[in-house]
């Protein structure tokens, strides 16, 4: 899978949190973005808010076959590597896992203690993801090797994830399964 250009859209329409995943309309009421994010001080509406544009949206939910992990986290990099004792440059902190996902079929942990870190809510004591398919987390963030692995996998394929969990490093395997 190639780079995806990221483009954004900057608006100065209200968004709240949990807006994020909403269509932004133009005049005409055709959908031109996905809300992404905002930047705000305070914590509410105000501040500046972006979007997704439609195009790179479409190239990334409809053009482009994705899998669907069914996991929700932080890529830890920089001083979160020895805060988390991590013994690599990133890692992919697991905060939730989807029931019925491929990431509860093979047992990854979603975190269970609610923490406030650098004035940041996280959910921690779940698993670290190290490598995917033996692919390392990169400080980046996903990279392209890890979603071409994801996304080329077919009935049958063995799928290994290494981790870190409560210290130790193990690893994760599934049956990618039949449809």
């Amino acid at each position: 899978m190639g780079a995806i250009a990221l483009e954004l859209i900057q608006t100065d329409a209200a968004i709240n949190k949990g807006s994020s995943g909403g269509p932004m309309f133009n005049m005409a009421g055709e959908v031109v973005g996905v809300v992404s994010l905002i930047l705000s001080q305070s914590g509410g509406f105000e501040g500046l808010g972006f979007a997704v544009s439609s195009n790179v949206a479409n190239r990334l939910l409809i053009a482009k076959k994705g899998f669907w992990t069914g996991i929700d986290g932080l890529l830890l990099s920089g001083d979160w590597v020895r805060v988390f004792n991590i013994p690599q440059p990133a890692g992919f902190l697991v905060q939730r896992v989807a029931d019925n996902s491929p990431a509860s079929a093979i047992g990854l942990i979603g975190g269970t203690y609610k923490a406030t870190i650098a004035g940041g809510d996280l959910l921690v004591g779940g698993d670290i993801i190290l490598a995917v398919g033996g692919i390392p987390v990169s400080a980046e963030g996903p990279s392209a090797q890890i979603w071409d692995y994801l996304n080329n996998l077919r009935p049958g394929d063995t799928v290994t994830v290494r981790i870190l969990r409560a210290g130790q490093i193990t690893e994760l395997k599934t049956y990618v399964p039949s449809s």
